[in-house]
C-alpha cells in the first residue's frame, strides 16, 4: 500500500532562492616558507579547494624553499615588481565591499597599503608577543573589523596591549598523513641517518631562528646521552642571515660539548611525516610561541613531546605533551626524555579538525539593505510543529519588526513557504550545500551585511548552532528556541565538532543570550537567561460529535510519534468499538519512508492514512478524541489545535505534554512510556462517556483561549526579539491574529 498522494514527502525544487552570503577566499601571506603559519594557510587553503570553492592566494615574498601550494588555487606570487605596487595590483581587485582578506605574517606597513585603497583585512598573529610583527593596538577598526590569534594566550596578549578589534582564537589542529605511521618509512629514514634500532632519535623541527634555540637543544641532548644512546635531529633550514648565525650557534655548540656524532641536520623536509614515524619523541625549547604546528603533528602521531611551557602550548591538551617552566634547565629537560622509551609501535591519534573554519572569520560585510531586528534560523521548513509554529509566529511578527527567514536544507512541500511569502516574509535558503560550514558562514554574512540584531535559531541543526556562535561577533544577540529536550542531545552528541572548533555545549549555552524553552524543563543548560513560552494556536468552531467513535491522529509519520503503539491499541479497542475509525494525517520524510510503509503493510481494519493537511481542513470534522503520543515532546501543536476545536486529547506525559493535557479536565494523559494496552484502555474510557468527552473538549478550548493563543505567543517573542535582555514585555495594540495557516 502506497498510501495517499503526498503521504511520502520529497524535496520540492526551487521552492526557495538561494543566497548564499559566502564569497571566494583571499588570502595573503608573506611568503611559503616552511613553518606553522603557513601550514596552517595551506590546510585551510587545500580544504576550501577541494570543495570546488574560488581561493586566491597572494604570496608577497618568493622564497626558494617554499611550501607547495594546494591544487585549485590560483596564486599571485610577487615578482619583479616592489611590494607596494604587488599590493596596489591587489587592491584594484579586492576592493571594497567584498569580503575582508585573510591576512598572515604581514607588517602593518604593507597591510596599510590595502587599507589606504579600501580593502579590509583581518590580521591572524600567530606568534606570542616577543615574535609580533605587528602592532595590534594600531588597526584601524574600520579597515579591521576583526584579528585572529593562534592561540587564548595570544589573544589575551593582544587584548593587554591595547587590541581595539574583536580577536578569536583559533587554535588550528594540522593534518597528518599516512606516512606517520608507517614503520617503512621509519627503518628507511633510521637507516639513512645511521641510526641504530635501540637509540633514542629525538626530533626537533623549526627553522633556524633565535625563537627556536636549537642550539639549547643541543645541550640538551649532550645532556641526555650521558644517561642514554640517543640522537638529535633537527628539522629545519636556513632562511636569513639571522639563520647562519643561528646554525654557527648550534655548530659551536655540538663542538663544545663533544655530540658532533649524534647530531643530524637533514634541513628542512617535506613531507614531514616519514621523519615523525622515524622519531621517537619531540623535543621543543622555543623561548616563546603561538601554538607549535609541529608539536601537534607529534602527538598526532602519538610521538610523545617535552616542551618549555610557553605562549599556547599548554592549550593542546594532549596526554603525550610534558610541559616544564620555560625557565628550566637543560638537565630537566634531558631527564624528561630519558625516561622515554624507543618506540615499537606506530599508531596515530589524530585530532579533530575543522581547517575551514578559518573561513568564518571573514564573513564582515559592509551594510546593504534595510535592516533587520530578527534572521530566523530552521532546519527546513517541512512537515511538523515546530515548523508551523515558526510560520505562524513569523506571519504575526512580520507587520511589527523586520524579520527574515534562512532555511537551511531541502523542503517537502511549499505550504509553510507559501504563508509565509503570502504575508511578507523574506526567506530564502542560506546555501544550495547542506554543508554546516558553508551554512554558518552564508548566515554570518548575512547577519553583518543586514545589520541582523538578533539570530534565533529554531529548529537548527546542531552543527550549525555550534559554529555561527562559536564565531558570532559579540555584538550579534542569540537567541535558541528548543523544540524540546532532544534538541540538547543532539548537541551534546555533536563531539566530534566541538573539539575540532574548541567550542563545546557548554560554551554555546554560556554564549546564547537567550533559551527559549517550550515547556519548564526540569534540568535546562546553564543560560545567561532562560525563558518559558509555550506555543499558541488559532480558535476555531467546535467540532460535532461523531455517530461511531472517530479518532483523530495529526503529525509527521516517524517512530518518535510512537504510531504503531497507536495501531495497537486501536486495533485491541476496535475488538469492543466493531465500527470505530482511526484517521492519520501527516507524510512521512524521505528518513522515514521505510517505517511508513511498514505501518502501511498492515494498518488494521477501520484506519485511515489520509496523508497531508497543511490547512488543518479535518478539524472541521467530527472527532471522539484527537491521540498524541511522542517522544521528548515539546508544547505539541497537535495537541492545541484539536483543543482550539474542543477536541479532547488523549497522550502521554513526554515534555511539555503533561502541561497541557490535564488528565480527567482537558483529556486523557497517560504514563510517558504507556503501552498499547493503556492506551487502548483510554480509548475505550473516552468512548464510554459522551459528557465527559464534552466538557474535557470544552475545558481545552478554554485552555487555548486562556493560556495559549497565537496573539499571546506573539507579543511574548516580541518582547525579547525587538526589545533587550531585560526589558520588560511591551504592549502593543492588538492585532488580528486570526489564523495559523487557516481562516477562523
Amino acid at each position: 500500500m502506497d498510501g495517499p498522494e503526498g503521504l511520502f514527502a520529497a524535496p520540492v525544487a526551487d521552492l526557495l532562492p538561494v543566497r548564499d552570503g559566502r564569497a571566494p577566499v583571499r588570502v595573503l601571506v608573506a611568503a611559503l616558507a616552511p613553518g606553522g603559519a603557513e601550514r596552517i594557510v595551506i590546510d585551510w587553503l587545500e580544504a576550501e579547494a577541494a570543495l570546488g570553492r574560488e581561493v586566491e592566494l597572494a604570496v608577497l615574498h618568493a622564497r626558494r624553499t617554499a611550501l607547495t601550494p594546494p591544487p585549485g588555487v590560483r596564486m599571485r606570487v610577487r615578482g619583479p615588481e616592489t611590494p607596494a605596487a604587488f599590493l596596489a595590483n591587489l587592491a584594484r581587485d579586492w576592493r571594497r565591499g567584498a569580503a575582508p582578506v585573510s591576512t598572515h605574517l604581514v607588517t602593518d606597513e604593507h597591510l596599510a597599503i590595502l587599507w589606504d585603497a579600501g580593502v579590509r583585512t583581518v590580521p591572524v598573529v600567530h606568534n606570542a608577543r616577543a615574535g609580533w610583527r605587528n602592532d595590534p593596538s594600531a588597526w584601524p577598526a574600520d579597515s579591521v573589523p576583526g584579528a585572529v590569534a593562534c592561540a587564548r594566550a595570544v589573544r589575551e596578549e593582544m587584548q593587554a596591549a591595547g587590541c581595539r578589534v574583536p580577536v578569536t582564537a583559533l587554535r588550528h589542529r594540522p593534518r597528518l598523513g599516512a606516512a606517520a605511521t608507517d614503520p617503512a618509512a621509519r627503518a628507511a629514514i633510521r637507516a639513512s641517518l645511521g641510526v641504530a634500532d635501540g637509540t633514542l632519535l629525538v626530533l626537533a623541527v623549526g627553522a633556524f631562528k633565535p625563537q627556536k634555540d636549537h642550539a639549547r637543544a643541543v645541550e640538551v641532548l649532550a645532556a641526555l646521552a650521558k644517561r642514554r644512546d640517543a640522537v638529535l635531529v633537527i628539522l629545519g633550514g636556513i632562511l636569513d642571515a639571522v639563520g647562519r648565525s643561528e646554525l654557527g650557534r648550534v655548530l659551536d655548540a655540538a663542538v663544545r660539548l663533544g655530540i658532533t656524532d649524534r647530531l643530524r641536520l637533514p634541513g628542512f623536509v617535506s613531507p614531514i611525516e616519514p621523519w615523525l614515524a622515524a622519531g621517537d619523541a619531540l623535543l621543543n625549547v622555543s623561548r616563546y610561541e603561538g601554538l607549535s604546528i609541529a608539536t601537534q603533528e607529534a602527538l598526532a602521531a602519538s610521538l610523545p613531546v617535552v616542551a618549555a611551557d610557553v605562549g599556547g602550548q599548554g592549550e593542546i591538551g594532549h596526554d603525550g605533551l610534558a610541559l616544564l617552566p620555560a625557565r628550566s634547565g637543560v638537565s630537566e629537560f634531558a631527564d624528561r626524555l630519558a625516561a622515554l622509551p624507543v618506540r615499537r609501535d606506530l599508531v596515530a591519534r589524530p585530532f579533530a579538525r575543522a581547517p575551514r573554519l578559518w573561513s568564518l572569520t571573514l564573513t564582515a560585510r559592509e551594510a546593504e539593505g534595510p535592516a533587520l531586528e530578527t534572521l530566523f534560523v530552521t532546519a527546513n521548513l517541512n512537515a511538523g510543529g515546530a515548523q508551523r509554529s515558526l510560520a505562524n509566529l513569523a506571519t504575526a511578527l512580520a507587520a511589527r519588526i523586520r524579520i527574515a527567514l534562512a532555511v537551511c536544507g531541502e523542503t517537502t512541500h511549499g505550504a509553510f513557504a507559501g504563508h509565509l511569502r503570502s504575508a511578507g516574509v523574506e526567506i530564502f535558503r542560506a546555501s544550495e550545500s547542506r554543508d554546516d560550514f558553508a551554512i554558518a558562514e552564508s548566515l554570518l554574512a548575512h547577519a553583518a551585511r543586514r545589520r541582523v540584531r538578533t539570530l534565533c535559531f529554531w529548529n537548527a541543526a546542531p552543527g550549525v548552532k555550534l559554529l555561527v556562535a562559536r564565531m558570532a561577533p559579540a555584538t550579534l544577540r542569540l537567541v535558541d528556541v528548543s523544540p524540546g529536550r532532544y534538541a540538547f542531545e543532539e548537541l551534546d552528541a555533536a563531539v566530534t565538532l566541538a573539539e575540532a572548533i574548541d567550542f563545546t555545549p557548554g560554551d554555546y549555552h554560556a554564549r546564547l543570550d537567550l533559551l527559549v524553552l517550550k515547556h519548564d524543563d526540569p534540568r535546562p543548560p546553564a543560560c545567561r537567561r532562560v525563558e518559558r513560552i509555550p506555543n499558541g494556536v488559532a480558535m476555531r468552531a467546535a467540532v460535532p460529535r461523531p455517530g461511531n467513535p472517530r479518532f483523530l491522529v495529526a503529525g509527521r509519520i516517524a517512530p518518535s510519534k510512537r504510531l504503531e503503539t497507536i495501531l495497537a491499541a486501536f486495533a485491541v479497542a476496535r475488538g469492543t468499538l466493531p465500527g470505530a475509525e482511526l484517521h492519520f494525517f501527516g507524510n512521512a520524510e524521505p528518513r522515514h519512508a521505510a517505517y511508513a510503509r511498514a505501518l502501511l503493510a498492515d494498518p488494521g481494519e477501520g484506519v485511515h492514512f489520509r496523508g497531508p493537511d497543511f490547512d488543518l481542513g479535518y478539524l472541521a470534522e467530527p472527532w471522539t478524541a484527537a491521540v498524541v503520543l511522542g517522544t521528548h515532546q515539546g508544547c505539541p501543536n497537535a495537541v492545541l489545535e484539536a483543543f482550539s476545536a474542543g477536541v479532547p486529547v488523549i497522550a502521554n506525559a513526554s515534555g511539555g505534554t503533561g502541561e497541557i493535557v490535564e488528565d480527567g479536565e482537558t483529556g486523557w494523559l497517560l504514563a510517558e512510556d504507556c503501552t498499547a494496552g493503556d492506551l487502548a484502555r483510554a480509548l475505550l474510557e473516552c468512548v464510554g462517556d459522551p459528557a465527559e468527552i464534552e466538557r474535557r473538549g470544552a475545558a481545552g478550548r478554554e485552555r487555548v483561549r486562556t493560556c495559549h493563543s497565537l496573539d499571546a505567543m506573539a507579543v511574548r517573542y516580541l518582547s525579547i526579539l525587538a526589545g533587550g535582555n531585560d526589558a520588560p514585555p511591551p504592549s502593543p495594540e492588538p492585532t488580528d491574529v486570526r489564523s495559523d495557516l487557516r481562516p477562523a
